[in-house]
This record gives structure tokens, C-alpha cells and sequence, in this order.
């Protein structure tokens, strides 16, 4: 990747002098937007500001791992930009999280201090948090020191607290802590640089393990300037976008800080409900609506649309397609968003099986290396991640034809059900786990909405019955509910095909679930 093809911006490329720039040309004009809220330019760098004090207060610093479990929403955006002004690594974490889920990614984390809601969706969010730790019901002081999470030393509940272990905050008007001046969190700001990470983004890998994507500063505040060609709403000037993405996956770090190179303004909820989405595209004049295929289908098909004024919203532009009518590959969370701009990244396809380069218009894994790729995955080494030449192998199917890149599929046994990642290998320990199962196996098979659905092909232990309520009960608890099989299968041992090595043959099971 020659060096000449990055971005170069009329300022440096960190979030903090994003965000004093983005004050300073759009001021009091909508930054996020939320059913019983708003944020202008002003108030998201005044507060975060504040909050930011806090943390450094709180001993947050360069490269300390400060966890946020938020859902879309104003505060959501305040707590994110105040860790990225001091230097810290914004550790997102996903709102939906069942309390193993959360626990597991919270270890694997490091994260020293995580803010979390008082409530979320009108529900105490604390009994979450008590599950997810062991050892925090007994907590009896607020510097914690924990077997289970031996990093993490505070928990911050957004909206209060009333239990000895939390620390309540309020990101509507924080307040400095004594001594810390305007001053001094400049001189801050000033040492943190593009080269710093900016933000973790966990995602469903090929281990039972979330994979955490880590992004610099640099190349995410390069990645969305709307000179850069990715065709993001939010990087568009004067489009008000309606997010029906969760803030915690790529699309809503990308939509902020395009907001803050554009002065566009974000419109969210808590958790997508079509009703109330029409009635907030409705209310400020949305003109573009992101999400994924389903979200927007749900929102066309709700009853209620008919009786909405959605003139503001311009009509959702066609998605390329090749020849044969295969739709242009988005992205992923490793390029922070697309990757279908030659003059930012490289490109090659592979022959899955050799390695070897194919030619135009022949289907093969796909390999990108450039400036927006993520700089390594968490925990991991770099040769784990890259090969020797610095490509990432994206396990997408598809192929290359006139300088257009073509997505054709997955070619690991990564499900992608709605937009969201989902591993085979995770949801199958947990349903291994249920008593009375012997094996599992999880597929993605077509779905003419979801693009894939969850599929298990269950194996009873000998002589025992399983209980498919109970199962599904089960699974609910342990994982988010888009990674629940919707639908399953059971049959005996025997009926299991194998491959010679005496492992189960996937490939063979999911060609008979597919030819019914």
C-alpha cells in the first residue's frame, strides 16, 4: 500500500481535534437525535469534555481499556468520545449481551472501568451486571478486586446507582472534578496521536470467542471523511440518517464521526422498533434511513407507514450488482466499514485451497490489505491475523471484474443472519451444554429475508429425549437471541455423516439440510 493514497485532512486525524473542529464550524446544530433527547456539536464536546476529566480523574489514561455497554443513544456518544479524548481504548460492548456472554467478553477485554446503563429499555440493568461478574453481589466498595475479571476496578452506572459496588454518573451535564481545567485536558489531547487505537469492536469469529477488531485513530477518522469515496450517509453533508444499527457494531462509530466531519446529523433509538422509527424519520425530516435489508423491510411493510409524511427520506439507491446479479460486498468490521475504494485499499483473490492469485471474473476467497484495515485483532499475533505480506483473508467469496469487487458469499462457516455475525462453534457449545445432548451442529442456510438463518442439527445422548423448549430456554439465556437457532433438527448418532478422519462431515450435513 503506497503511502500517497491515504487521506490527508486539514487537520490531524484524532478524534479530539475532530471534535473541537466539528464545534467550532457546526455549533449548535443536531449532532445525535433520540426520541426524548438531543445532542448538538456543542453540547457533545462540552460534555465530553467533563466526562473525560472524570475518567482521567479516575486514573483512565493512554491505553487503558475502559469497557461501555450502551445502547444507541446520546449518552452512548458522550461516553465515547470522552474515552478517545484522553487516550483510552473504548472497548464496545453489545447492549443485547446475555450475562455469559457479557462476562466472557468483559475477561477478554482487560477493560479496568466499564460504563453501563442504571436501565436499559425501562428494565434495572444492575441484576445483568450482578450475573455477568461473579463475586459483585458481595462487593462492599467501589475499587473492585475481582478473581473472575482480575483487571476491572470500577463499574459506572449511567443514571445513578444504588448499590455499594457502582459509581453513578450523569452524562446529561457532568461536572470536572476539582483542578482539572480546560488547560490541562488540552495538553492531554495533544499526546494522543493517529497512530493510538481508538476502539475495539467485538464480533462473532471462528473460535467460541468473540473477536475483538482493534482501529486506530488514524485510519477511522480517515476512513469516514467524505472525501475518502466509501459512500457512508453520515459522511455526506446536510443528510439527517436514521441509525437503525446498533451504535456498539461498526456502522455506529462510523456514522459519529462522519457526523462530525459534516455536521450531518444522527437520529437513534435504544433498540429498533419500526413504530417508533417511522414516528422519529417522521418527526426530523430523515432523509436517508440506514440499515440492513430486513431493518428496512420491516419499516416499509409496518402498517403505520402508510399514515406517515416520509417525503423527506430520498429513495434507497439501487445495490450494485454485477452481470450475473450478484450485489457488491459492503464491507466488514476489519476495514471499518467498506472496502470497495481501490484508491484506499488492495485487493486480491484467492484460490481458497492452494493460496494462489486467480484472475478477473474468477470466484475465490477475497484478501485486502490497506490504511482503513484493522491494525491486528485483540489478544491476537500478528501472524494469526496477516499473512506475510500484510493481506487479511476475509473468508468472503467472490470475485474481482472491471476494478468492481463482487460478493458471492462466505467461505468459512461464519452465519450471517441480518446484518450480524453469528460462529457456528459458539452456539454449538452452548447447546452441547444442555443435558441430554450429545452433539451439535449449526448451520446458515438461505433465508430469503435474514439472508441466513440458524439452523441445529442436535444428537440426543443414547436413550434420552431432548426438550426442544427447553433447549431453545436455554440457549436464550446463554447468548443473544439472533444467535439462537430458529430452527432444528434431531437425529441419532449413526445418521451423522463422517469424514475419513472419523470428524463429522458439516459439509455433507448442511447439503442435505439444504436439499430438505
Amino acid at each position: 500500500m503506497n503511502r500517497e493514497r491515504t487521506l490527508e485532512l486539514d487537520h490531524l486525524p484524532t478524534v479530539p481535534t475532530l471534535l473541537a473542529r466539528a464545534r467550532a464550524t457546526f455549533g449548535d446544530a443536531d449532532h445525535v437525535v433520540a426520541r426524548d433527547g438531543r445532542l448538538s456539536f456543542r453540547d457533545a464536546e462540552e460534555r465530553s469534555a467533563a466526562f473525560a476529566c472524570q475518567l482521567l480523574d479516575a486514573g483512565v489514561g493512554k491505553g487503558s481499556r475502559v469497557g461501555i455497554v450502551l445502547p444507541s443513544s446520546i449518552d452512548f456518544a458522550v461516553a465515547f468520545y470522552a474515552v478517545a479524548r484522553v487516550g483510552a481504548v473504548a472497548m464496545l460492548f453489545s447492549s443485547t449481551y446475555r450475562p455469559p456472554e457479557l462476562s466472557r467478553v468483559l475477561r477478554l477485554s482487560d477493560a479496568s472501568l466499564v460504563v453501563a446503563p442504571r436501565t436499559l429499555l425501562g428494565r434495572d440493568y444492575q441484576p445483568q451486571l450482578v450475573a455477568a461478574i461473579a463475586g459483585l453481589d458481595g462487593a462492599s466498595q467501589q475499587s473492585l478486586r475481582l478473581s473472575s475479571h482480575p483487571y476491572l476496578r470500577s463499574i459506572w452506572t449511567v443514571g445513578g446507582a444504588d448499590h455499594p459496588w457502582a459509581t453513578g454518573v450523569d452524562l446529561t451535564a457532568p461536572k470536572a472534578p476539582s483542578g482539572w481545567t480546560r488547560e490541562l485536558l488540552e495538553e492531554v489531547e495533544s499526546e494522543v496521536t493517529p497512530a493510538d487505537w481508538l476502539l475495539t469492536i467485538y464480533t462473532s469469529g471462528s473460535s467460541a470467542d468473540p473477536k475483538g477488531v482493534l482501529h486506530t485513530h488514524g485510519a477511522a477518522v480517515r476512513k469516514v471523511h467524505p472525501t475518502s469515496g466509501m459512500g457512508l450517509q453520515a459522511s455526506r453533508p446536510g443528510e439527517r440518517v436514521f441509525m437503525a444499527m446498533p451504535f456498539f457494531w461498526v456502522g455506529g462509530p462510523q456514522s459519529l464521526l462522519g457526523s462530525l466531519h459534516t455536521g450531518s446529523t444522527i437520529v437513534c433509538q435504544e433498540r429498533f422498533d419500526p413504530v417508533e422509527a417511522l414516528e422519529l424519520i417522521e418527526r426530523e425530516r430523515v432523509t436517508v434511513v440506514a440499515g440492513w435489508p430486513t431493518m428496512l423491510d420491516t419499516l416499509r411493510s409496518d402498517p403505520s407507514a402508510v399514515a406517515r409524511d416520509l417525503s423527506s427520506v430520498a429513495p434507497a439507491p439501487p445495490l450494485g450488482r454485477s452481470a450475473q446479479g450478484d450485489p457488491i460486498n459492503m464491507g466488514m468490521t476489519e476495514t471499518f466499514g467498506p472496502h470497495r475504494n481501490r484508491a484506499y485499499f488492495d485487493y486480491k483473490v484467492i484460490d481458497p485451497d492452494t493460496g494462489e492469485p486467480l484472475p478477473d471474473g474468477q470466484e475465490g476467497e477475497f484478501c485486502v490489505r490497506g490504511f482503513g484495515l484493522t491494525v491486528g485483532l485483540y489478544k491476537r499475533e500478528r501472524e494469526d491475523t496477516f499473512d506475510a505480506d500484510g493481506w487479511y483473508h476475509t473468508g468472503d467469496r467472490g470475485y474481482i471484474e472491471d476494478g468492481a469487487i463482487y460478493f458471492r458469499g462466505r467461505i468459512s462457516e461464519m452465519i450471517k443472519s441480518a446484518g450480524a455475525n453469528v460462529a457456528p462453534l459458539e452456539v454449538e457449545t452452548v447447546l452441547a451444554g444442555f443435558p441430554g445432548v450429545a452433539q451439535a451442529h449449526v448451520f446458515g442456510i438461505p433465508h430469503a429475508s435474514r439472508g441466513e438463518e440458524v439452523v441445529a442439527i442436535v444428537v440426543p445422548t443414547s436413550g434420552d429425549a431432548v426438550d426442544l423448549e427447553a433447549l431453545r430456554a436455554h440457549a436464550l439465556r446463554e447468548i443473544s437471541s439472533y444467535k439462537v437457532p430458529t430452527r432444528f433438527l434431531i437425529i441419532d448418532g449413526d445418521a451423522v455423516p463422517t469424514l475419513p478422519s472419523g470428524k463429522p462431515d458439516k459439509r455433507t450435513m448442511r447439503a442435505r439440510l439444504l436439499d430438505g
